[in-house]
C-alpha cells in the first residue's frame, strides 16, 4: 500500500464500511426510483437501461481512477467525503436537471432527431450520481484493498438493504420526494467518513461543502420536481377534456394511480354502431399515465349492461355462465358484466394492490361497491399464480384482458413480459374450464393484423397439444370469433359448439351489426356484411391459422405471429429481423419503428449504451496501455465477470416477474438477495488464497451452476408460482443466494490477486467489469427477445468459463502464499 495513505489516521477506517453501506443503500434504491419515473413519464420501466446507467457510472469512475490513481490516492481522506456529498446532491437534483434540460419523449424519437440527443443527455444525467458513487466506492477498494472482502460485503449488504427499503418508501413517500430523500444517505456517509480536521480553512471548506449538499436536498423537498407524463399518454389526453380535473393521486410500488373526472369523459369501449344509447359519463383510472379502467360500477336494476352492445357480449350470448373468472380485473367492468348476466360467483384476479385498496376500501362508491358484493371474490395475485393454484376444472367462463388499444398500438409494450398470454398460460385456462366452459378474449382491431393472429395461433396450438384433433375440422368446432368496426372477440369452447349456439352467434352478430369472423360452416358472404374491409387478406390469414397451417403463415407473413412461451413471454413482439427491409418497403421507413416501438428502442438503447461504454470507459484506458503487465488476462477475467453476472441478474428479474407478479418487486428481490449473498461470498473468499488454480476452480464452478439454472430454473418457478407470497420468499432466497454466494467470490479474489501482482490494475479491472456490465444489460434483453432466457443463462455460464480461463493467468502466475488482508 502506498505510503501516502495511512489508514486509521486520515480516513476513520472503522467508519468507512458504514459509509460504503450507506451510499450503497441509496445507489440501488435510486435505480428503482428512476425505473418508476420512467414508467410514469415514458412508456416502460426500462429496467435494463436503468441498471446500465449505474454500471456506466461505475465504469467511468474506474476509468478515471485508472488514469489518475495517484492523485486520488494522495487525497483519499478528503476526496472520499467530497465525492459522497456530490453523490447526495446529484441524486436530489438529477430528475430536475433531466426534465429541465433533456425533456425526452420516447414517442417522438423517430420523428424528431433531436430526441436522440435528449435521450443521451437524459441517460448521462441520471448516470451522474452513479459516477460519483462509483468513484467513492472504487477509491475505497483501491486504498483499502487489504480489507476489500469486508468492504465489498458492506457495499453489497447496503445495496441489498436499499432494494428492500425502497419498496417500503414507495408506499410512504411521493415519487417526487424520493430523490432528495435518498440523497441524505450519501451525505450522512460523508459526515461519518470525514477526516479529522487538519486546519481551520479545511474545516471551513468541509462545512461549506456539507451546507451546499444539504441545500440542494432541501430545495428538492421544498420545490419538488414536476414528473409530467408524455403528451401522448392516456392521462395527458384525459386532462385536456373540458373541465377535467384530477380527483385522486397516490404512489406505490405498482406505480402512480390517478383518477380523472370530466363531464365530457364518456365510455364507448367499441360500442355497436346500431346502439342508440348515449354513452355514460364515468371517471377513469390511470396507472403510470396509462388507462387502467373506467369506473363503470354495477347497477343491479339495469336491464342491459354496456358491454352487451360490444363484441364482449358474445360469450354471454352463447351460454349462461354461473362461475366466471376475470383475469386482470382492473376496475371490474368485466366483473359487473358477468353479474349482470346472472353469474352466481365471480373470481376477480388483480395483482395491483394499490388500485384494489382504493376501490374496495377507500372509495368503494366509485364502482358501486362491486368488489364488496358477496358474489365477487377479489384475489390479489397474478393470473398465472391463480391459475396454477386452482387445480379443479370449474369455470363456465374465463375472461382475459382486452388486448391492444383503440386505433392500434405503437408497440411500446413489445418488451413487456406477458406471462398471462403464453402457451403455458392458455393451457392452464383450458384445464380450468368446466366441460361446457368458454375462454373469451377481445382484441382491438390492428392493421396489419398481429395480436389477433398470435391469439388464434396460440389457441390452435393448445388444442392440438390437448388432443382436440379427432377429425380434420374438429378444432374449428371449438373456436368462434365475431368482428365489429373496432374489436374482435374470440371464444374457445371446451366442448364443440352446437348448431343452436352457432345460430345464436349469427343472431347476436346480425342484431348488433357485427360480422362472424370464425365459425363452423361460415361463408365468405357473411364475413363482411356490416364492416367491410379494404384488404380481405385478414380472412385468409385467420383461416390458415385456425386450420393449423402455422408453418405456411410463418413462412409467408411479414410478422412473427407464432405463439410465445414462458421462455420468451413477449406477446406484443412481432417484428422479424429478416423481413425488416420488406416491412419498410410496404409500410414506409418512418412507420416501421411505430409498429413496434419498444423493440426498436431497445436496439437504439443498445447502440447508445455500447457507444457510451466505449467512449467513457474503454477508450480512455488506451492511455494506460494494453501490453504491459499482462493486461489482456485482466481484461478477459473481468469482462467475463461483468458480462456473466449481469446476464444472470437480468434473467432473474425477468423470471421473477412471473413469480412475484410485478417488475418492481422482481427487481427489488433480485437486487436484494443477489447482492447480499454476493457480499457474503466476498467474505467467504477470505478463506481462500487468491491463486490461479483456486480462482479457475471457483470460476468453473460458477459456470456449472449457471448451466444447471439454464435448464432447471423455469421448472422450479412454474411448480411453485401458485404458493402464497410469503411462502415464495424463501424460494426466492434459496434460488438466488446459492449461486450468488459463488459469484460473489470471484470479484474480490480477482482484486486480491491484482493487489499482489500490480495494484495499478485494480481501477482498470473495475472499469472493465463495469464497461462490460453496461453493455450486458441491454444485450441480455435483446438476446432474450430473440433466443429466450435459457440462451441468456447459457451465455452467462460461458462468460464465467472465460473468466475462469483468464483468472488462471491473472497478473502472471500467482504463487500459493496467502494474500495479507
Amino acid at each position: 500500500m502506498d505510503a501516502q495513505y495511512q489508514p486509521g489516521v486520515s480516513a476513520r477506517p472503522r467508519a468507512v464500511p458504514i459509509a460504503v453501506a450507506l451510499v450503497s443503500v441509496s445507489v440501488i434504491a435510486f435505480q428503482i426510483v428512476i425505473m418508476q419515473m420512467l414508467s410514469l413519464m415514458q412508456w416502460h420501466h426500462f429496467a435494463y437501461m436503468v441498471i446500465s446507467m449505474a454500471m456506466l457510472g461505475f465504469g467511468a469512475a474506474g476509468t478515471l481512477l485508472s488514469l489518475f490513481r495517484d492523485a486520488f490516492e494522495r487525497r483519499y481522506p478528503v476526496a472520499l467525503p467530497a465525492l459522497l456529498l456530490f453523490t447526495g446532491a446529484s441524486m436530489a437534483a438529477a430528475a430536475r436537471i433531466a426534465t429541465g434540460i433533456a425533456d425526452f419523449d420516447t414517442f417522438l424519437l423517430f420523428f424528431d432527431p433531436a430526441q436522440i440527443v435528449l435521450l443521451v443527455l437524459s441517460y448521462l444525467i441520471f448516470s451522474l450520481p452513479f459516477f460519483s458513487a462509483g468513484l467513492a466506492i472504487t477509491l475505497v477498494f483501491i486504498c483499502e484493498v487489504r480489507r476489500v472482502d469486508r468492504l465489498y460485503f458492506a457495499n453489497l449488504l447496503g445495496s441489498g438493504l436499499g432494494a428492500v427499503a425502497i419498496i417500503v418508501l414507495l408506499f410512504a413517500v411521493p415519487l417526487e420526494y424520493l430523490g432528495p430523500l435518498l440523497g441524505l444517505f450519501p451525505i450522512a456517509a460523508a459526515v461519518i467518513a470525514r477526516p479529522p480536521p487538519a486546519t481551520r480553512m479545511a474545516s471551513g471548506v468541509a462545512v461549506l461543502g456539507l451546507a451546499a449538499a444539504v441545500l440542494v436536498v432541501l430545495s428538492g423537498f421544498l420545490f419538488p420536481v414536476s414528473l409530467s407524463t408524455s403528451q401522448y399518454k392516456d392521462t395527458s389526453a384525459a386532462l385536456q377534456l373540458p373541465d377535467a380535473r384530477l380527483v385522486h393521486r397516490s404512489d406505490g410500488p405498482h406505480g402512480r394511480v390517478e383518477v380523472v373526472r370530466s363531464p365530457a369523459q364518456r365510455i364507448a369501449v367499441g360500442l355497436s354502431l346500431q346502439d342508440r344509447r348515449e354513452p355514460p359519463v364515468r371517471d377513469v383510472m390511470f396507472v403510470n399515465g396509462d388507462s387502467y379502467g373506467t369506473l363503470l360500477g354495477y347497477d343491479p336494476a339495469a336491464d342491459e349492461h354496456l358491454l352487451d352492445a360490444t363484441t364482449q357480449g358474445l360469450p354471454h350470448a352463447l351460454r349462461k355462465a354461473d362461475r366466471v373468472l376475470v383475469m386482470n380485473a382492473a376496475t371490474g367492468i368485466a366483473v359487473s358484466h358477468a353479474l349482470a348476466r346472472g353469474a352466481r360467483r365471480v373470481a376477480a384476479v388483480e395483482s395491483n394492490r394499490q388500485a384494489n385498496a382504493l376501490l374496495r376500501d377507500d372509495h368503494p362508491e366509485w364502482i358501486d361497491g362491486l368488489f364488496l358484493d358477496p358474489r365477487v371474490e377479489l384475489h390479489e395475485e397474478s393470473p398465472r399464480a391463480y391459475l396454477s393454484r386452482v387445480r379443479q376444472a370449474e369455470y363456465d367462463l374465463i375472461v382475459t384482458p382486452v388486448l391492444g388499444a383503440f386505433g392500434g398500438e405503437t408497440g411500446v409494450g413489445s418488451l413487456e413480459e406477458r406471462y398471462d398470454l403464453t402457451l403455458e398460460a392458455f393451457g392452464l385456462m383450458w384445464d380450468r374450464l368446466a366441460p361446457g366452459g368458454l375462454v373469451a378474449t377481445t382484441v382491438w382491431v390492428d392493421s396489419p393484423a398481429r395480436s389477433l393472429l398470435r391469439l388464434l395461433a396460440t389457441w390452435r396450438t393448445v388444442l392440438d397439444d390437448r388432443g382436440v384433433d379427432d377429425g380434420v375440422d374438429e378444432p374449428l368446432r371449438h373456436i368462434a370469433a365475431v368482428r365489429s368496426w373496432a374489436t374482435v372477440t374470440v371464444v374457445v369452447s371446451r366442448s364443440p359448439l352446437t348448431p343452436g349456439e352457432i345460430a345464436s352467434l349469427r343472431g347476436f352478430s346480425d342484431e348488433l351489426g357485427f360480422d362472424p369472423l370464425l365459425l363452423p360452416g361460415i361463408t365468405e358472404a357473411e364475413r363482411a356484411r356490416y364492416n367491410v374491409l379494404a384488404d380481405t387478406s385478414l380472412f385468409d390469414l385467420v383461416d390458415a391459422v385456425a386450420a393449423g397451417d402455422l408453418e405456411a403463415v410463418d413462412r409467408s407473413y411479414l410478422f412473427d405471429v407464432r405463439p410465445v412461451s414462458d421462455d420468451r413471454p413477449y406477446f406484443s413482439r412481432f417484428l422479424r429481423l429478416a423481413t425488416l427491409p420488406e416491412v419498410a418497403d410496404v409500410y414506409g421507413t418512418t412507420t416501421v419503428p411505430y409498429l413496434e416501438l419498444g423493440t426498436v428502442l431497445a436496439g437504439v438503447t443498445l447502440v447508445q449504451i455500447v457507444a457510451a461504454a466505449i467512449l467513457l470507459v474503454v477508450a480512455p484506458l488506451s492511455r494506460v496501455g494494453w501490453k504491459a503487465s499482462r493486461r489482456g488476462w485482466t481484461l478477459l477475467t473481468f469482462a467475463g465477470l461483468g458480462t456473466g453476472f449481469m446476464f444472470f441478474e437480468i434473467v432473474l428479474i425477468q423470471h421473477l416477474v412471473l413469480y412475484l407478479g410485478q417488475p418492481v418487486y422482481a427487481t427489488a428481490a433480485v437486487l436484494a438477495v443477489l447482492l447480499v449473498a454476493s457480499g457474503a461470498g466476498s467474505l467467504l473468499s477470505r478463506r481462500y488464497t487468491a491463486t490461479a488454480g483456486a480462482m479457475s476452480r471457483v470460476g468453473a464452478l460458477c459456470a456449472m451452476v449457471l448451466a444447471v439454472y439454464a435448464v432447471g430454473l423455469m421448472p422450479v418457478v412454474r411448480s411453485t408460482v401458485a404458493w402464497p407470497f410469503a411462502a415464495k420468499l424463501p424460494i426466492v432466497l434459496a434460488l438466488l443466494a446459492a449461486p450468488a454466494l459463488l459469484l460473489g467470490m470471484m470479484f474480490p479474489l480477482g482484486l486480491a490477486a491484482l493487489a499482489r501482482s500490480d495494484r495499478s490494475h485494480i481501477p482498470w479491472a473495475c472499469a472493465i467489469d463495469s464497461a462490460f456490465s453496461v453493455s450486458a444489460t441491454a444485450i441480455a434483453t435483446i438476446v432474450s427477445i430473440g433466443g429466450g432466457y435459457r440462451l441468456v443463462l447459457a451465455l452467462a455460464a460461458a462468460a464465467y468459463l472465460v473468466a475462469a480461463l483468464g483468472a488462471g493467468r491473472l497478473g502472471g502466475r500467482l504463487g500459493g502464499r496467502p494474500v495479507t488482508r
